[in-house]
């Protein structure tokens, strides 16, 4: 009976595997249809085919559209997060607070341009996914937006951004420009990735920075 039940396992545990492997694959076809589409132009027919299968297999893995979609949009915040954390904690300890700021905003820009569909589906939910839905997505994207805000803080702690700004509304404008980059950047247009991030930062570092940065002052107000 042993051998049986040894064959028995071995059998549940190939086709538990199996199903994993065939779920992520709905996933990661969720998210590609998501960042071409957004939430209102994705349909299950077309997620079906870019993962080669039947649009009924689907609901073997997620109980409806919605399911799926906002698993997708959970990955995405979480992979955002985590990528540029890392960036962020990789960087050397002479870094400044702007420096660590600027290195986040590049790196939450490239991902959900060119690294990541999950990220990108985000950026192109935003606004379209309905309003229960986004309210629970939104939830962990509070997080991330905490890790912004506390690096803008530090900046404005160094002095290298004004202390007298709306620290909520730069932080609301300067990622809502990240986030609706994907609707109109075209991998053969004219901006590279990092021109677009050079750019952002330019506006940045010039529209509220002090210069304290490069004047070599990060300890007090200095004038341009």
């Amino acid at each position: 009976m042993r051998p049986l039940r040894a064959y028995a396992q071995s059998k549940r545990q190939q086709m538990s595997s199996r199903g994993e492997l065939k779920r992520k694959q709905i996933l990661d076809a969720a998210a590609k249809v998501l960042a071409r589409r957004g939430y209102i132009g994705t349909q299950l027919s077309e997620i079906a085919e870019e993962a080669g299968t039947q649009s009924g297999s689907l609901y073997y893995h997620f109980e409806s559209r919605e399911e799926l979609i906002e698993e997708v949009l959970q990955e995405g915040v979480r992979l955002s997060f985590a990528r540029a954390r890392a960036v962020v904690d990789a960087m050397p300890p002479q870094s400044t607070p702007l420096d660590r700021l600027s290195a986040a905003l590049r790196a939450h820009l490239k991902f959900q341009l060119v690294e990541s569909d999950y990220a990108r589906a985000v950026s192109r939910s935003i606004g379209q996914s309905p309003e229960d839905m986004w309210k629970r997505v939104n939830d962990k994207f509070r997080a991330y937006g905490r890790f912004f805000d506390d690096l803008i803080q530090a900046a404005m702690k160094s002095r290298e951004l004004d202390p007298k700004v709306d620290r909520s509304a730069l932080r609301m404008l300067v990622i809502g420009a990240a986030n609706y980059t994907p609707e109109w950047y075209r991998r053969d247009g004219s901006m590279k990735v990092e021109e677009i991030g050079d750019l952002l930062i330019r506006l940045l570092r010039r529209g509220v920075g002090t210069g304290a940065e490069r004047k070599g002052n990060t300890g007090g107000d200095t004038d341009e």
